[in-house]
């Protein structure tokens, strides 16, 4: 009878339907087609699942998370206002990609700036805040490296406040994830800002880029990026009750790949078990 009942022992537990949720098991991700992906649970870090996490990559726009970092430290700090006037040079007025069209020698206020930086992506208005605070792009992603080795961001440093693809200008799914957590942490009023379907500007509107708005329940940020040599990519964030996830993934071929890939693993991401993970 005994060895009756160890032989039906595991067939039992194979049929349990509860068994992986009560072992507090992931269940197996799906594949991705991101050559690089993270999602965690905030704010433990825990990963739900993870592929070339550590890997050094190119963040295109998600290099702006770190720059909106540095200009809400600046906010908080007092060394800016938002109602503080920046004149746009040059070198942000003709700033190539997403942009709202800054002139060069406009007067534009610091609020409205980075309202565009943070709905549009917009690189001229993202290029007159780093100029503003720093003196130049070049001088500001030298404090924005600066400041990614004070958050322990290893794998990362930057050339510009934009993204845009030069030498030396990575860094991981992982650090990512981090600077993305510190925002929501740190500035969670601000964070708000990220879940703006849009934003006037110019005598305009201008859309937010972020594709899991409206499609993934409790989405409310981040930030797309796209270049060529990175890919399509994106750093995302979900709440639902007292559950947040953060999701990065980069490195994938198309707009509609990105979305797809972004909407169904933090789908999936919810539907693991809080607490569980790799």
């Amino acid at each position: 009878m005994r060895s009756c009942l160890l032989l039906l022992l595991p067939t039992c537990l194979i049929l349990s339907p509860a068994t992986a949720a009560e072992a507090g098991r992931v269940a197996p991700a799906p594949a991705t087609q991101a050559k690089q992906a993270l999602l965690v649970e905030f704010p433990s870090y825990r990963v739900l699942f993870a592929k070339n996490a550590g890997d050094r990559m190119r963040p295109s726009s998600m290099t702006k998370l770190m720059t909106a970092l540095l200009v809400f430290e600046a906010l908080r700090a007092g060394r800016l206002s938002g109602e503080a006037q920046v004149a746009a040079s040059g070198h942000a007025a003709r700033q190539r990609g997403s942009r709202v069209g800054l002139k060069q020698g406009g007067r534009y206020r610091v609020r409205d700036l980075v309202r565009a930086m943070i709905v549009h992506s917009a690189n001229d208005a993202t290029v007159a805040l780093a100029e503003r605070l720093a003196g130049s792009e070049t001088a500001f992603a030298a404090e924005m490296t600066r400041r990614a080795r004070q958050l322990g961001l290893r794998d990362t440093a930057f050339r510009n406040a934009t993204g845009f693809t030069a030498l030396g200008h990575l860094t991981s799914a992982r650090d990512i994830a981090r600077l993305a957590g510190e925002i929501v942490a740190r500035f969670p009023a601000r964070y708000r800002l990220f879940a703006l379907r849009s934003v006037q500007f110019g005598g305009r509107a201008w859309r937010n880029r972020n594709p899991v708005l409206g499609r993934v329940a409790g989405a409310d940020g981040l930030k797309t990026g796209q270049t060529r040599a990175g890919g399509y990519g994106l750093v995302a964030s979900a709440k639902r009750g007292s559950r947040r996830l953060i999701l990065v993934v980069n490195g994938l071929k198309s707009a509609a790949s990105r979305q797809r890939e972004a909407v169904r693993l933090l789908r999936w991401g919810f539907r693991q078990p809080a607490g569980a993970g790799q």
